[in-house]
């Protein structure tokens, strides 16, 4: 049973810093670099130009670094190896940038009119909200960084009140909305490891499921390998390997069946090993299974059409049956098993027709129709047989 377990602490704050590297790196430069265009554009005409180059190129620096520094801490999976030290590089890049911001606002402020005192801390304030969906996956590198650019500006406007009218109320807004933007802040950050954990889950209950869809994969598949096994067993002939009689009875139901539908033919040859008995009295039992593997073996040489099956009915008595075979093609098979087994030279003193081993067989060829029992296919094969032995065993007789 899977079980819905919360993720580790410490993966959780590896994959915070990870997904704030992921996104912070792009939306963070694109905002500071909407704000120092905007920034410049504002003071242009009441600054060095030099100077205002100057800035504007050290904080494009500077963001340039810290976004390399993510680059290079998510190719090396620093994240993983020393997510403490990274999680505080990260944190005082972020409070060095709100300082620039504040510092630049504090700097500039006294030369500026009080509408563009008003328009650079809206630039401030935007470059803040803005880094409140890309930042807080962290929210200490988001703190650090509103607090860095706000708290100073804020203290600054109250510190400095009489110097203009609405600087008062400008500094307790700031405070107000450094408090809020946390408030906010706490609530999606929040949000946002609840999102981790939730796929973290998934992901560790997908991986499971994976686990034990292959693990029950390999066990059907044992068990069709044992099933086949099994089929095997109660199908084959432990010594010569062939199909035994249950195999030979369902393969001949299945092809006299087929044969009705198709009006086709169906051929059966019943094979017996002459002399066997007084082979086994002279040469010994082990000697006369030999002999029936080996003939088992030329049985599986002659059935090379698909659909043909060869079984050991029993004893020393075998089955050819050759599915869509008329009876010139049942004799010339019946004739060349004939010959490889005599051409196997397996002495056979004790036999009476010949000075090696030698084969009687029956062959019967049939279209059968709809009284025709399967089981009667082997009843006038084994009559043709017994023929075979009647005319002095060695011999083939069709019927």
């Amino acid at each position: 049973m899977i079980y819905l377990r919360n993720i580790p602490e410490s993966e959780l704050f590896s994959a915070q810093l990870e997904l704030l590297m992921q996104h912070a790196r792009v939306a963070s430069m694109m905002a500071n670099l909407i704000g120092v265009i905007a920034v410049m554009g504002l003071l242009w005409p009441y600054f060095d130009t030099g100077g205002l180059l100057l800035w504007g190129f050290g904080l494009l620096s500077l963001l340039l670094l810290r976004s390399l520094h993510m680059s290079s801490a998510l190719a090396d999976r620093r994240y993983l190896s020393g997510p403490q030290k990274l999680f505080w590089q990260l944190v005082l890049g972020s409070a060095v940038t709100g300082l620039v911001w504040s510092g630049t606002f504090i700097l500039v402020s006294p030369y500026l009119p009080v509408t563009l005192q008003y328009l650079l801390l809206l630039i401030v304030v935007f470059i803040s909200v803005i880094s409140l969906a890309v930042m807080v996956v962290v929210r200490e590198y988001f703190l650090a960084f509103i607090f860095a650019a706000l708290w100073p500006i804020a203290w600054w406007s109250l510190a400095h009140f009489w110097d203009q009218p609405y600087n008062l109320l400008l500094g307790l807004l700031l405070l107000a909305l450094t408090g809020l933007l946390t408030a906010a802040g706490n609530g999606i950050h929040d949000t946002f490891r609840r999102m981790l954990s939730l796929s973290w889950q998934q992901e560790t209950m997908t991986r499971e499921l994976g686990q034990i869809t292959g693990s029950l994969r390999d066990r059907n598949v044992q068990l069709q390998e044992a099933r086949r096994q099994l089929t095997d067993l109660a199908n084959i002939d432990e010594l010569t390997g062939l199909g035994n009689r249950r195999l030979i009875n369902q393969t001949l139901r299945d092809e006299v069946n087929r044969a009705r539908r198709s009006h086709g033919w169906v051929s059966v040859i019943l094979i017996d090993v002459d002399y066997f008995k007084k082979y086994n009295d002279t040469y010994g039992h082990p000697a006369g299974d030999e002999v029936l593997r080996r003939i088992g073996d030329i049985m599986q040489r002659v059935t090379a059409r698909a659909g043909e099956v060869a079984g050991r009915y029993g004893g020393e008595e075998f089955i050819l049956v050759l599915p869509g075979a008329k009876a010139p093609d049942a004799l010339r098979a019946a004739e060349r098993l004939q010959r490889l087994v005599y051409e196997e030279n397996i002495p056979h003193s004790a036999s009476d027709v010949s000075d090696r081993i030698s084969i009687s067989q029956g062959v019967l060829s049939i279209m059968p129709d709809e009284d025709v029992d399967p089981g009667v296919l082997v009843d006038r094969a084994d009559a043709a047989l017994y023929e075979a032995k009647r005319e002095g065993r060695d011999k083939i007789a069709l019927v």
